[in-house]
């Protein structure tokens, strides 16, 4: 890697830079070359030991490391942090990442390495393109002495002794010496017998049985050469370009090449093994940047591009190549690297908690470890969510999973649901996963005290850092949906009944949409209205207008039957009239669904015991179909219910409580019914018998019980001979004289 600096030449003594005050910023992120310069003071230190937050890395190795930075002024200042601590000025003109000890510059075309264990300096001249440096030997490109393409040339000094040698392929051709060829170094390290190894790309043509062809190669050189180098060609016919990079390990080879779809991959090949293999780069935007490969781990990042904002931050990611697992973050934010002789790596970046410097490797692991931060408190940001997109709460015990991922721990993260229809709102304060900037939570499917309604939702998380003085946030959508149930008035999936008093108010009360300790119980009582002791009779007559939501059908002192059409929230629109004559009928019974048509019918005795058919028609201005009659001999009943679909036959079933108190079942066929089936008796004790859609969770209809006695819920247990189990529920407690009508 090479880093343009200032300056004509590297200075034999090195200055000791004056500390000055600085002023500190949110966190800014650099390209992987020289910084852009602003006014803001980032190349000088905060405090003495402290790193500008605008430094970037450019070496390192046993003289400590080196690094870059661009000041408001324009002018590149370059630094030695010595290992005892001391930081001075280094004045040259660019910085190599030689991947060793020595510290390598170059100025108009003079390569310089200085060896800090002998404190000696050594010198090349170029002659042709610098293409890359590795150790204290320097690579070069020159025409060739055909005429045509170039030759790749390395220039080594050992004890004052310069020796220049042109590679030369396995046959002896210059190496590689053909039209339009071009070369470059990609990476530097130690092959697995310890040796100094360079891997160099190449691209040009070669003539194959008189065919001129496209080649693109990769070569692994040791360092110094010495013979024809093998060279292969890159993976699946990939490309490289002058923004890759590459990893040269005791264990792997690796560059990144690019695919003819515009993509990019990680082409790595195993020492020893004649298989390379590519991994497609898809989970990162813009052109890659391989840091460098530890073990198995290689880490990469994408290269930023040098005109966005502070805000755009660039994770490294490290994947195994060894297994080829899902790659993870190992730094928040990724800008330079430089490579050191035992392999490991000193990175430029920031994790969740620090900015600065960070070593990886040293331990053999990819675990960051802060070598010197800027003291610069990390820009908080919300790196990451998973909310889910949809989510079905028909399934009792229903948890929704809520995460968000932060720049940094040292923060509260507040998420808000709202639904759109409503606005009701529900915000919940997600829990710090251990030390991970990781907050996670659980929706339980409640929303403002009752089960949350079917639709849309916005969700907007908010991140506080713990003194106050950051934020971000994050938002998106959620679509909730349960299972229609034709007890249902506000589009929650969850039973509401109805139930007039004494006065005449009538009220609903919405039931949670699944068992709560066990039990059927209220969620929330909601005054609907006065003045409803006008009608003889009241019934929910389940979703007969079309709108999707339950609605109610009442008989008033006239025989007129009226139709309110469910809004959805839990109100109804004005009243329409449905027709006259039914001061006839002394049973209404509605909601069940007889015909399996998807929609919801009426059942009326007559005061001659007739039992009459009303198929329901899903239309708001005739809800109801010409009336067919079932059979007579029903004036014995003083309870009528339609309870839906308990049995599991075709069409819905009714019950019916004959003078008694004996309750008959009446399972529905599609058509009609079957015989009747005896229940029990005892059925005396409830002044009404309510079929109350699904609110046990299990899938099936139930039946709730209501009287001066206590009210019960009777759960279906989808059988005939006996279909029902009885639980008790808080539900009207102390309240069974109460009410005058429940439906």
């Amino acid at each position: 890697m090479n880093h343009r600096v200032s300056g004509r030449r590297l200075a034999a003594a090195l200055l000791t830079l004056t500390t000055v005050t600085a002023v500190t910023g949110t966190l800014v992120t650099a390209p992987a070359a020289v910084a852009a310069a602003t006014a803001d003071g980032r190349c000088v230190p905060a405090a003495a030991g402290l790193l500008p937050v605008g430094a970037e890395i450019a070496a390192t190795g046993a003289f400590g490391y080196v690094t870059t930075c661009t000041d408001e002024n324009g002018e590149t200042r370059v630094e030695r942090h010595a290992p005892d601590g001391t930081v001075s000025a280094l004045n040259a003109s660019a910085v190599h990442d030689s991947s060793s000890d020595w510290l390598v510059t170059n100025d108009n075309g003079t390569v310089t390495a200085w060896n800090p264990t002998t404190g000696t300096y050594t010198h090349h001249t170029l002659r042709g393109d610098l293409v890359g440096v590795a150790y204290n030997v320097a690579y070069e490109s020159l025409p060739a002495e055909s005429g045509e393409g170039r030759e790749l040339w390395q220039l080594r000094n050992d004890n004052g002794a310069v020796s220049r040698t042109k590679l030369t392929d396995s046959v002896g051709n210059a190496f590689n010496d053909y039209t339009e060829t071009a070369h470059k170094v990609v990476a530097a390290g130690r092959d697995a017998d310890g040796r100094p190894t360079v891997l160099i790309l190449g691209k040009g043509y070669r003539t194959v049985l008189n065919d001129r062809r496209p080649y693109t190669f990769q070569a692994r050189l040791p360092i110094p050469t010495g013979g024809p180098i093998t060279q292969g060609s890159l993976g699946g016919g990939g490309d490289w370009n002058e923004a890759t990079t590459g990893a040269v390990t005791p264990k792997y080879r690796a560059s990144i090449t690019d695919t003819a779809d515009g993509g990019h991959t990680l082409n790595h090949l195993a020492v020893g093994s004649t298989s390379d293999h590519d991994i497609p780069l898809t989970d990162i935007a813009g052109q890659p940047v391989l840091a460098g490969i530890i073990g198995d781990t290689a880490l990469y990042a994408a290269r930023r591009d040098p005109g966005a904002g502070p805000e755009v931050l660039t994770p490294l990611f490290a994947r195994n190549l060894a297994t080829g697992g899902a790659p993870y973050k190992v730094l928040e934010n990724f800008s330079s690297v430089a490579h050191a002789a035992d392999g490991s790596l000193l990175v430029r970046g920031a994790s969740a908690e620090a900015d600065g410097l960070f070593a990886l490797g040293r331990d053999g692991t990819v675990t960051p470890v802060l070598v010197a931060g800027t003291g610069r408190v990390v820009a908080l940001r919300v790196t990451g969510s998973t909310v889910p997109a949809s989510v079905s709460l028909e399934k009792p015990g229903t948890s929704v999973p809520l995460s968000v991922r932060l720049s940094r721990a040292d923060a509260t993260v507040d998420l808000t649901l709202t639904h759109t229809a409503t606005g009701r709102k529900l915000t919940k304060r997600l829990v710090r996963s251990g030390d991970e900037p990781l907050f996670t939570g659980a929706w339980d499917g409640v929303l403002g005290g009752i089960s949350a309604p079917n639709g849309g939702y916005t969700w907007q998380a908010a991140a506080t850092s713990l003194d106050g003085a950051a934020h971000d946030t994050a938002s998106g959508t959620l679509a909730v949906t349960r299972a229609a149930n034709p007890h249902d008035l506000n589009a929650n999936g969850s039973t509401d009944l109805l139930a007039r008093d004494a006065a005449g108010t009538l009220w609903r009360d919405d039931l949670f949409d699944w068992p709560v300790g066990g039990q059927v119980r209220p969620a929330e009582r909601t005054r609907i209205g006065t003045g409803w002791n006008t009608y003889r009779q009241i019934e929910a007559a389940g979703n007969i207008g079309g709108a999707g939501h339950g609605d109610l059908v009442a008989v008033d002192g006239s025989g007129y039957l009226w139709h309110y059409l469910g809004k959805g929230d839990g109100t109804f629109t004005a009243r329409t009239k449905v027709g006259g004559g039914w001061q006839g009928y002394t049973r209404l019974a509605g909601g069940s669904d007889l015909a399996a048509d998807g929609r919801a019918d009426l059942f009326a005795v007559d005061t001659a015991g007739s039992l009459w058919f009303y198929p329901g028609t899903g239309s708001a201005s005739r809800p109801y179909g010409t009336r067919v009659r079932i059979g007579g001999g029903w004036q014995g009943y003083t309870q009528l219910t339609a309870v839906g679909n308990i049995v599991g036959d075709a069409g819905g079933d009714l019950v019916a409580r004959d003078k008694d108190g004996v309750l008959w079942l009446y399972e529905g066929n599609g058509y009609g019914f079957k015989g009747r089936v005896r229940v029990g008796g005892g059925w005396n004790a409830f002044r009404e018998l309510v079929g109350a859609g699904d609110v046990t969770g299990d899938g099936r209809p139930d039946l709730i019980g209501y009287g001066a006695g206590g009210t019960y819920v009777y759960r279906s247990n989808g059988t005939v001979q006996s279909p029902f189990t009885r639980q008790s529920t808080p539900l009207y407690v102390g309240e069974g004289s109460t009410f005058t009508s429940v439906s």
